[in-house]
């Protein structure tokens, strides 16, 4: 038994020591993208049923985004998309037809889009996050790129999340891309009124359980050598003091795929 728990050890160890997680250049962004939502609207009480309509200006969906990292990381054929994030669920991206889509006196720069969301929802309290993102999964982190609704499914409750309040938004890695063993992998995440810094606010980062990286600065990363097979990937704002900031979102674990 202690011969086993020996070898289990250095498994651990072996693989933790494999894995490096390392900070690199966001891609840069324009000013004047701007994202809005429309349905559903703050508090606004639905059936399960959700219509949902935002308008992105200055920044087209479905297009290839030109950048070094591209040819880095994985990539959606989708091109450029909405990540629409619900409650602590992974993303689904979004592109679509537009509803006004350009004309001779128009542009595609300024579009509108409406779906309905793709699945069921529990009754009671919601929040729907969307921003931009990068054909490979990036997110745009400008001033009015962000948008997160609070609504409720059935009926309204005494439930409600201070918007105002420090939260986490987990982004990459997901399955919506195609991981492959060998390759970095991009780890990508949101964070909402709290800067990131040494002796701020951090992220936490937990793969399978073993490795443990302490975050300081909201940027990209690159995960080095995750190998093929099943991984978990686990994010948790911390504050100052290194201990988790309550609230329902600041403690997020999603299953990924290497190939």
């Amino acid at each position: 038994m202690r011969y086993i728990l020996s070898l289990l050890a250095i498994s651990t160890l072996t693989f933790a020591s494999e894995i490096r997680t390392m900070p690199v250049t966001p891609t840069p962004e324009s000013s004047t993208v701007v994202l809005a939502v429309s349905m559903p609207r703050k508090g606004q009480v639905m059936n399960n049923y959700v219509p949902v309509k935002f308008r992105i200006d200055g920044y087209a969906l479905g297009a290839s985004s030109p950048s070094e990292r591209a040819e880095e990381i994985a990539v959606s054929d989708m091109g450029q998309t909405v990540h629409v994030v619900v409650d602590n669920n992974p993303y689904f991206p979004i592109i679509g037809e537009p509803i006004d889509p350009f004309n001779e006196n128009g542009s595609f720069w300024d579009t509108t889009y409406r779906f309905v969301l793709p699945y069921a929802l529990d009754e009671g309290f919601h929040l729907m996050r969307f921003f931009p993102a990068r054909s490979f999964g990036e997110s745009l982190k400008g001033e009015n790129t962000f948008v997160a609704v609070p609504f409720y499914i059935g009926a309204a409750t005494d439930e409600w999340f201070d918007l105002r309040s420090p939260f986490l938004t987990y982004n990459e890695p997901s399955n919506q891309m195609y991981l492959q063993e060998g390759k970095p992998v991009l780890l990508d995440f949101y964070v909402t009124n709290a800067d990131l810094d040494t002796d701020g606010y951090k992220v936490r980062l937990m793969i399978d359980g073993q490795v443990n990286r302490i975050l300081h600065s909201w940027q990209p990363y690159y995960i080095y050598g995750l190998p093929q097979g099943k991984h978990s990937i686990r994010l948790q704002l911390l504050d100052p003091k290194n201990q988790v900031v309550s609230g329902p979102y600041n403690d997020v674990e999603q299953i990924i795929f290497i190939n």
